[in-house]
């Protein structure tokens, strides 16, 4: 028998975890985990410089805390052995943070059926400074996938819960988990979901009351899934990740790339200018999103609301451009409000489409 060696690029393509677990409940095989890119496979954004209320590192998880921390995408040392995991750095001493990840309408509705709810996560600590977080899972009963995303109204420490936003409330009581510099997971099992849920979110963060500026929290393998048990970690292969993501988001930008960089034309959106002077074909998206999306532009230089001409030697100036028409496949038309464009000529931009809640 062969065997034919996989390319480097194909395994950078199908890199993934395996499917592992046992039976949860009904509803939740062993496999099943409903938090895309727990294990932080991919980021597609890159923002590290998370402020409150900001989505950052891994693309699907929101920064929430009192001051902005700087987050990364870490790449070596995490768990299993090289598992990527997400990085909090504290920039502010005695300021807490957190990470919440929120479920649509759609994807509560097994969790409602079901009536209980397990969640895992893995975490350490960087110095024995943070020696603790807590966990919640939460419940919104305001108006279907129209969160509050800031989830905390009031910050609290050193044992006492944050006062959550208005239509959010804990499923369980939290309490102090103990961390330390070695990799550890913890769990919340058979959590009560109740028929009045609307969304899920989950919320993890840092309790302690004197944090250290630079102090470090790191997580990976979150994991959630219906029953009174949770399930071992499990993620599909990264294509699939990148391929869920983009329901929520996406971007032209190479992978890792901060959207608003500087950058060449490589993978931009492109097309000739047409019989108007001043407007262009809209944008179709990678996959329909979850709502008609925000949509942001940006010209070579990285300036937002821009796209720039090409004459076939010399990048033209920017363009400002507005969008017409827009829906979950994409924009219909888009339109100069400057310069009028010339026939013929090429005009790219990047984008981002944010569908997020």
């Amino acid at each position: 028998m062969s065997v034919t060696k996989v390319s480097s690029a194909m395994q950078d393509l199908t890199d993934d975890y395996a499917f592992s677990g046992t039976v949860s409940g009904a509803g939740a095989p062993s496999h099943r985990n409903d938090i895309i890119n727990g294990g932080y496979v991919t980021s597609q954004e890159n923002d590290t410089a998370a402020v409150d209320d900001d989505y950052s590192i891994g693309d699907l998880f929101l920064h929430v805390g009192e001051a902005a921390v700087t987050t990364s995408l870490q790449t070596s040392g995490g768990p299993q052995g090289g598992r990527n995991f997400a990085r909090i750095n504290i920039d502010t001493a005695n300021k807490q943070s957190g990470w919440v990840y929120f479920l649509t309408n759609a994807d509560c509705q097994d969790y409602i059926a079901n009536g209980k709810m397990s969640f895992g996560i893995k975490i350490k600590t960087t110095s024995a400074a943070i020696d603790t977080v807590r966990i919640g899972l939460l419940k919104w009963t305001g108006t279907a996938d129209s969160v509050t995303s800031d989830v905390v109204a009031t910050w609290a420490q050193d044992g006492t819960n944050p006062t959550l936003a208005t239509s959010w409330s804990y499923e369980n009581t939290p309490a102090d988990v103990n961390l330390t510099t070695s990799w550890a997971r913890h769990t919340v099992e058979d959590v009560t979901v109740d028929s009045d849920t609307n969304n899920l979110a989950c919320f993890v963060w840092i309790d302690d009351g004197t944090i250290a500026q630079n102090d470090q929290l790191d997580v990976s393998e979150w994991q959630l899934n219906p029953g009174s048990t949770v399930n071992a970690f499990s993620s599909p292969l990264r294509v699939d990740v990148e391929y869920q993501i983009q329901y929520f988001y996406e971007t032209t930008y190479n992978r890792g790339t901060t959207p608003g960089t500087g950058s060449s034309p490589q993978g931009a959106w492109t097309l000739t200018a047409g019989q108007s002077n001043n407007e262009i074909s809209g944008i179709p998206f990678k996959t329909r999103k979850r709502v008609p999306p925000t949509i942001v532009v940006y010209g070579y230089d990285g300036t937002a609301g821009k796209i720039w001409g090409y004459n076939g030697s010399t990048n033209m100036a920017n363009h400002t451009f507005v969008f017409g028409w827009m829906g979950q496949a994409g924009q219909g038309a888009t339109y100069s409000t400057g310069t009028a464009l010339t026939t013929g000529y090429l005009y790219s931009c990047h984008y981002v489409a944010d569908a997020r809640m």
